[in-house]
């Protein structure tokens, strides 16, 4: 369930491994906007198997190193060079661009295996798999399935209809995005600033824009707007956005959360439906690929071999949960990190510590999604 990059990417893993999937979604139209941008080492890799890695690279940008800036200025760069395997980078890609390259992908190998407009009713697990109720413009039918892969959001109706809870919170603190022409010096470079006023992020974009992500001032600010956005970066970083040509910005809060069972029987849920963190740290999609490539293993495994995904996905479901923990850990680390402090003068200096070597590329790893599945 579900045609987020998550669902859509786990469908091509299935096909990949010899299982037929039927991908259902709610809405009719993908969902307009660009959300999640950053593609890790680890996703590029997972991409690579499945063919689509040039298509990604294509429409992408490498950013290979990432400044830090405090209140007295650059702190330091990390730089993912050191880092293991094919891609020492982060591909920063719109998250309409995923979407497409994965449903044209999937469309070609599965034609019709995407279908939209498809809203779920009920799930009756049985002992040879399970029957959904779905609803569409048709009315109600009943589909029976192998097993169920619930990677339908943070409102996942799957996991309601398996009565599967989530548990979670939503942390302190505000933020607001928007893209801009990147007028800046960075070029392929990210930038982090870390001031006492708050969080600034600074992304590159394709076709010479730059997103930019700021911790708002004050709680309960209402709308944002793109004057906001430009005020507050130019006050904590110096830099004058051009704001006639920004696109529509946007406000969010960072949570947190767990459903208490990641499968239960032939049911299993991946991405939000799954797990959420806070997007900071660009974590949430990486973790819901990875994910759901594990899961596609197990579940094709089983039913190559005639046997009960059950225990398989239990088992797969423990490893998920674990990744998810520490990936939660990371991002609030991040959050931390990037916290309104009147002591932003020694966050510095811890700051530069990290970025000297050998912790440098520890910290690398760590920014680019490398040991998750150790829980660390």
């Amino acid at each position: 369930m579900g045609a987020g990059p998550v669902g859509l990417f786990a469908a091509l893993c299935l096909l990949a491994r010899g299982v037929r999937p039927l991908v259902l979604e709610k809405r009719r139209e993908p969902r307009p906007g660009s959300r999640s941008i950053g593609v890790h080492p680890p996703s590029l890799e997972l991409l690579d198997a499945l063919g689509l890695g040039p298509a990604f690279l294509a429409r992408g940008v490498r950013v290979r190193r990432g400044h830090a800036f405090g209140a007295s200025g650059e702190i330091g760069t990390v730089s993912f060079a050191s880092c293991p395997g094919a891609h020492p980078y982060v591909l920063t890609i719109a998250q309409e661009d995923t979407e497409s390259i994965l449903a044209d992908a999937l469309e070609t190998r599965a034609p019709g295996a995407l279908q939209r407009g498809v809203e779920l009713v009920s799930i009756a697990p049985h002992e040879h798999g399970v029957e959904l109720v779905v609803r569409d413009d048709h009315g109600t039918r009943t589909i029976d399935a192998a097993a169920i892969i619930g990677c339908d959001g943070r409102r996942s109706a799957t996991r309601v209809a398996s009565s599967i809870a989530s548990l979670g919170l939503t942390y302190e603190g505000a933020y607001a995005m928007a893209d801009f022409p990147d007028t800046t010096r960075f070029g392929d470079d990210a930038a982090i600033f870390l001031g006492a006023g708050g969080l600034v992020e600074s992304f590159p974009l394709p076709r010479q824009w730059r997103r930019w992500v700021i911790r708002r001032d004050a709680e309960g600010q209402g709308d944002v707007t793109i004057e906001e956005i430009a005020d507050t970066v130019a006050r904590r970083t110096g830099h004058r956005l051009p704001r006639n040509e920004a696109r529509a910005p946007s406000a969010f809060r960072a949570e947190r959360a767990l459903a208490t069972e990641l499968a239960r029987g032939r049911v299993a849920l991946a991405g939000d439906a799954a797990h959420v963190v806070s997007p900071i740290g660009g974590q949430g999609m990486n973790l819901g690929w990875r994910g759901v490539a594990t899961l596609a293993d197990a579940l094709s495994g089983a039913l190559a071999r005639g046997d009960d995904p059950t225990s398989v996905l239990a088992a797969d479901a423990i490893t998920r949960a674990r990744a998810a923990r520490a990936a939660t850990r990371r991002a609030e680390l991040n959050m931390w990190l990037g916290r309104p402090t009147a002591r932003a003068v020694d966050r510095d200096r811890v700051v530069a510590a990290l970025l000297l070597q050998p912790v440098a590329s520890v910290l690398a790893r760590a920014f680019t999604m490398r040991g998750l599945e150790a829980g660390v």
